[in-house]
Protein backbone atom coordinates (compact mmCIF):
# COMPACT_ATOMS: atom_id res chain seq x y z
CA UNK A 1 0.00 0.00 0.00
CA UNK A 2 1.33 3.84 -1.07
CA UNK A 3 2.74 4.85 1.99
CA UNK A 4 2.57 8.58 1.16
CA UNK A 5 -1.35 8.78 0.97
CA UNK A 6 -3.32 10.72 3.23
CA UNK A 7 -6.77 10.25 3.61
CA UNK A 8 -8.77 12.44 4.87
CA UNK A 9 -12.53 13.43 6.82
CA UNK A 10 -14.31 16.68 6.90
CA UNK A 11 -17.32 17.11 9.33
CA UNK A 12 -18.99 20.76 9.65
CA UNK A 13 -20.51 20.31 12.42
CA UNK A 14 -18.25 22.44 14.84
CA UNK A 15 -19.79 25.76 13.74
CA UNK A 16 -20.19 27.68 10.73
CA UNK A 17 -16.75 28.90 10.32
CA UNK A 18 -14.81 25.96 11.56
CA UNK A 19 -14.29 22.18 10.07
CA UNK A 20 -13.17 19.46 12.00
CA UNK A 21 -10.77 17.47 9.56
CA UNK A 22 -9.23 13.92 10.36
CA UNK A 23 -6.07 12.57 8.54
CA UNK A 24 -5.60 9.01 8.71
CA UNK A 25 -2.39 7.24 7.44
CA UNK A 26 -2.91 4.01 5.09
CA UNK A 27 -2.37 1.98 8.15
CA UNK A 28 -5.57 3.56 9.78
CA UNK A 29 -3.17 5.41 12.43
CA UNK A 30 -4.26 9.20 13.35
CA UNK A 31 -2.22 11.60 11.28
CA UNK A 32 -3.89 14.89 12.83
CA UNK A 33 -7.08 15.35 14.08
CA UNK A 34 -7.38 19.88 13.72
CA UNK A 35 -10.08 21.98 12.89
CA UNK A 36 -9.85 24.55 10.14
CA UNK A 37 -11.64 27.24 8.45
CA UNK A 38 -12.53 25.97 4.69
CA UNK A 39 -10.09 28.17 3.24
CA UNK A 40 -7.26 26.54 5.11
CA UNK A 41 -8.83 23.33 5.00
CA UNK A 42 -9.06 23.49 1.40
CA UNK A 43 -5.20 24.89 1.05
CA UNK A 44 -3.99 21.98 3.62
CA UNK A 45 -5.92 18.90 1.59
CA UNK A 46 -4.16 20.45 -2.21
CA UNK A 47 -0.73 20.40 -0.61
CA UNK A 48 -0.95 16.76 -0.62
CA UNK A 49 0.33 14.91 -3.36
CA UNK A 50 -2.11 11.87 -3.29
CA UNK A 51 -5.02 12.26 -0.72
CA UNK A 52 -8.32 10.93 -0.65
CA UNK A 53 -10.80 13.48 1.18
CA UNK A 54 -14.31 12.37 2.01
CA UNK A 55 -16.75 15.00 3.26
CA UNK A 56 -19.58 14.58 5.59
CA UNK A 57 -21.65 16.72 3.39
CA UNK A 58 -23.20 16.69 0.04
CA UNK A 59 -20.57 18.21 -2.84
CA UNK A 60 -23.56 20.60 -4.45
CA UNK A 61 -27.16 21.27 -4.40
CA UNK A 62 -29.44 18.89 -5.79
CA UNK A 63 -30.21 20.41 -8.85
CA UNK A 64 -28.51 23.54 -10.19
CA UNK A 65 -31.27 23.99 -13.42
CA UNK A 66 -34.18 24.27 -10.42
CA UNK A 67 -33.32 28.29 -10.59
CA UNK A 68 -34.45 28.07 -13.79
CA UNK A 69 -37.76 29.96 -14.82
CA UNK A 70 -39.66 26.06 -15.81
CA UNK A 71 -42.66 25.58 -14.21
CA UNK A 72 -40.49 22.39 -11.88
CA UNK A 73 -38.07 25.60 -11.05
CA UNK A 74 -40.31 28.04 -9.87
CA UNK A 75 -42.06 24.63 -7.95
CA UNK A 76 -38.92 23.66 -6.35
CA UNK A 77 -38.11 27.77 -5.78
CA UNK A 78 -41.63 28.43 -3.97
CA UNK A 79 -40.88 24.97 -2.06
CA UNK A 80 -44.25 23.53 -4.00
CA UNK A 81 -42.66 20.71 -5.24
CA UNK A 82 -39.65 18.60 -2.63
CA UNK A 83 -37.11 16.54 -4.55
CA UNK A 84 -34.61 13.95 -2.72
CA UNK A 85 -31.81 12.72 -4.54
CA UNK A 86 -31.44 8.87 -5.10
CA UNK A 87 -28.50 7.95 -3.26
CA UNK A 88 -30.61 9.87 0.25
CA UNK A 89 -34.03 8.07 -1.19
CA UNK A 90 -31.79 4.74 -0.45
CA UNK A 91 -30.82 5.62 2.88
CA UNK A 92 -34.36 6.50 3.52
CA UNK A 93 -35.73 3.67 2.20
CA UNK A 94 -33.51 1.26 4.49
CA UNK A 95 -34.66 3.46 7.45
CA UNK A 96 -31.53 5.96 7.74
CA UNK A 97 -32.26 8.95 8.66
CA UNK A 98 -31.68 11.22 6.11
CA UNK A 99 -30.36 14.83 5.43
CA UNK A 100 -32.13 16.49 2.25
CA UNK A 101 -29.97 18.25 -0.33
CA UNK A 102 -31.89 21.28 -0.99
CA UNK A 103 -32.52 22.39 -5.10
CA UNK A 104 -31.11 25.83 -4.93
CA UNK A 105 -28.04 26.39 -2.46
CA UNK A 106 -29.16 29.99 -0.89
CA UNK A 107 -31.72 26.93 0.92
CA UNK A 108 -28.78 24.56 2.51
CA UNK A 109 -28.51 25.60 6.08
CA UNK A 110 -24.95 27.41 6.69
CA UNK A 111 -22.98 23.87 7.25
CA UNK A 112 -24.01 22.13 3.93
CA UNK A 113 -23.07 25.67 2.46
CA UNK A 114 -19.96 25.16 3.62
CA UNK A 115 -19.79 21.48 2.63
CA UNK A 116 -20.76 22.88 -0.97
CA UNK A 117 -18.19 25.69 -0.66
CA UNK A 118 -15.22 23.30 0.21
CA UNK A 119 -16.14 21.09 -2.23
CA UNK A 120 -15.86 23.82 -5.03
CA UNK A 121 -12.60 24.61 -3.72
CA UNK A 122 -11.21 20.97 -4.37
CA UNK A 123 -12.55 20.82 -7.42
CA UNK A 124 -10.82 24.18 -9.04
CA UNK A 125 -8.06 22.29 -7.39
CA UNK A 126 -7.93 19.35 -9.76
CA UNK A 127 -9.65 16.52 -7.12
CA UNK A 128 -11.68 14.27 -8.88
CA UNK A 129 -14.99 13.04 -7.58
CA UNK A 130 -17.35 9.69 -7.41
CA UNK A 131 -16.54 6.61 -8.29
CA UNK A 132 -15.05 7.14 -11.07
CA UNK A 133 -12.26 9.54 -9.35
CA UNK A 134 -11.22 7.30 -5.89
CA UNK A 135 -8.15 5.98 -8.15
CA UNK A 136 -6.84 9.89 -8.87
CA UNK A 137 -4.02 11.22 -7.27
CA UNK A 138 -5.87 13.44 -5.61
CA UNK A 139 -9.76 12.21 -5.04
CA UNK A 140 -12.91 13.60 -3.17
CA UNK A 141 -15.92 12.02 -1.90
CA UNK A 142 -19.63 12.22 -0.19
CA UNK A 143 -19.79 9.98 2.89
CA UNK A 144 -22.55 10.59 5.69
CA UNK A 145 -21.14 9.20 8.84
CA UNK A 146 -24.43 8.42 10.55
CA UNK A 147 -24.97 5.96 7.47
CA UNK A 148 -21.51 4.90 7.99
CA UNK A 149 -21.90 3.96 11.66
CA UNK A 150 -25.19 2.23 10.96
CA UNK A 151 -23.91 0.04 8.21
CA UNK A 152 -20.56 -0.74 10.34
CA UNK A 153 -23.09 -1.54 13.12
CA UNK A 154 -25.46 -3.41 11.72
CA UNK A 155 -27.84 -1.34 13.36
CA UNK A 156 -28.83 2.26 13.49
CA UNK A 157 -26.93 3.77 15.92
CA UNK A 158 -27.38 5.78 19.16
CA UNK A 159 -27.31 9.61 19.03
CA UNK A 160 -24.00 11.76 18.02
CA UNK A 161 -24.33 13.90 20.84
CA UNK A 162 -24.83 10.91 23.73
CA UNK A 163 -22.35 9.13 25.41
CA UNK A 164 -23.40 5.99 24.16
CA UNK A 165 -23.52 7.69 20.61
CA UNK A 166 -19.79 7.98 20.99
CA UNK A 167 -18.74 4.84 22.75
CA UNK A 168 -20.64 2.75 20.02
CA UNK A 169 -19.35 4.94 17.25
CA UNK A 170 -15.26 4.30 18.58
CA UNK A 171 -16.06 0.96 19.66
CA UNK A 172 -17.01 0.10 16.06
CA UNK A 173 -13.93 2.29 14.75
CA UNK A 174 -11.66 0.61 16.88
CA UNK A 175 -13.24 -2.93 15.62
CA UNK A 176 -12.41 -1.52 12.19
CA UNK A 177 -8.66 -1.33 13.08
CA UNK A 178 -8.51 2.50 13.29
CA UNK A 179 -5.68 3.36 15.56
CA UNK A 180 -7.84 4.90 18.66
CA UNK A 181 -8.13 4.26 22.65
CA UNK A 182 -10.44 2.01 23.95
CA UNK A 183 -13.59 3.81 25.36
CA UNK A 184 -13.82 1.61 27.65
CA UNK A 185 -11.18 2.13 29.62
CA UNK A 186 -12.24 5.95 30.34
CA UNK A 187 -15.60 4.36 31.64
CA UNK A 188 -13.62 1.83 34.16
CA UNK A 189 -11.87 5.27 35.43
CA UNK A 190 -15.43 6.65 36.38
CA UNK A 191 -16.48 6.58 40.48
CA UNK A 192 -19.14 7.55 42.10
CA UNK A 193 -17.23 10.71 42.89
CA UNK A 194 -16.90 11.38 39.34
CA UNK A 195 -20.49 11.38 38.62
CA UNK A 196 -21.51 13.12 41.69
CA UNK A 197 -19.22 16.04 40.97
CA UNK A 198 -19.80 16.24 37.21
CA UNK A 199 -16.22 16.31 36.79
CA UNK A 200 -16.20 13.26 34.18
CA UNK A 201 -12.78 12.72 33.29
CA UNK A 202 -13.54 11.24 29.51
CA UNK A 203 -10.37 12.27 27.28
CA UNK A 204 -10.17 8.76 25.94
CA UNK A 205 -13.67 9.23 24.29
CA UNK A 206 -13.67 11.61 21.15
CA UNK A 207 -15.79 14.22 20.52
CA UNK A 208 -19.17 13.67 18.47
CA UNK A 209 -17.26 16.14 15.49
CA UNK A 210 -13.85 14.70 15.65
CA UNK A 211 -15.41 10.56 15.23
CA UNK A 212 -17.76 11.86 12.67
CA UNK A 213 -14.79 13.03 10.69
CA UNK A 214 -12.59 9.48 11.50
CA UNK A 215 -15.50 7.75 10.09
CA UNK A 216 -15.60 10.32 6.78
CA UNK A 217 -11.53 9.28 6.36
CA UNK A 218 -12.01 5.39 7.37
CA UNK A 219 -14.38 5.63 4.31
CA UNK A 220 -12.35 7.50 2.31
CA UNK A 221 -9.50 5.07 2.84
CA UNK A 222 -11.67 1.90 2.45
CA UNK A 223 -12.72 3.61 -1.14
CA UNK A 224 -9.17 3.37 -2.12
CA UNK A 225 -7.60 0.21 -0.70
CA UNK A 226 -10.88 -2.23 -0.97
CA UNK A 227 -12.68 -0.16 -3.88
CA UNK A 228 -15.12 -3.73 -4.06
CA UNK A 229 -15.84 -3.92 -0.23
CA UNK A 230 -17.99 -0.37 -0.76
CA UNK A 231 -21.31 0.82 -1.31
CA UNK A 232 -21.42 3.77 -3.93
CA UNK A 233 -25.34 4.93 -3.53
CA UNK A 234 -26.57 7.44 -6.32
CA UNK A 235 -26.24 8.80 -9.74
CA UNK A 236 -23.71 10.80 -11.73
CA UNK A 237 -26.75 13.13 -12.28
CA UNK A 238 -27.06 13.94 -8.63
CA UNK A 239 -23.97 12.70 -7.35
CA UNK A 240 -22.71 9.60 -4.86
CA UNK A 241 -22.45 8.80 -1.38
CA UNK A 242 -20.06 6.19 -0.19
CA UNK A 243 -20.16 3.93 2.76
CA UNK A 244 -17.58 1.45 4.07
CA UNK A 245 -19.07 -2.17 3.57
CA UNK A 246 -19.30 -4.44 0.59
CA UNK A 247 -23.41 -5.09 1.03
CA UNK A 248 -26.09 -3.05 2.56
CA UNK A 249 -29.45 -4.59 4.81
CA UNK A 250 -32.68 -3.73 3.69
CA UNK A 251 -33.62 -2.42 6.82
CA UNK A 252 -31.43 -0.61 9.78
CA UNK A 253 -33.07 -0.17 13.44
CA UNK A 254 -32.44 0.10 16.58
Amino acid sequence: MDSNRVFAGVDFSAGKTRLTVARLTPHLDIRSLTQQTPEEAAEDLASWAEVSVALAGPLRACRTEAADNSPIGEALRTGKRKRIRAAEAEHARRGIPVRKTPALESAAPAWMRSSFRLAGELAARGFSEGPAGRESPRAVLETHPAACAAVLLGRLPFGRETLEGRIQRQLALLRERVSLPDPMDALEELTAHHLLSGRLALDGIRRPDELDAILAAYTAWRAWSAPDAVTWLGDDAEGWICLPVKELMDKYSK
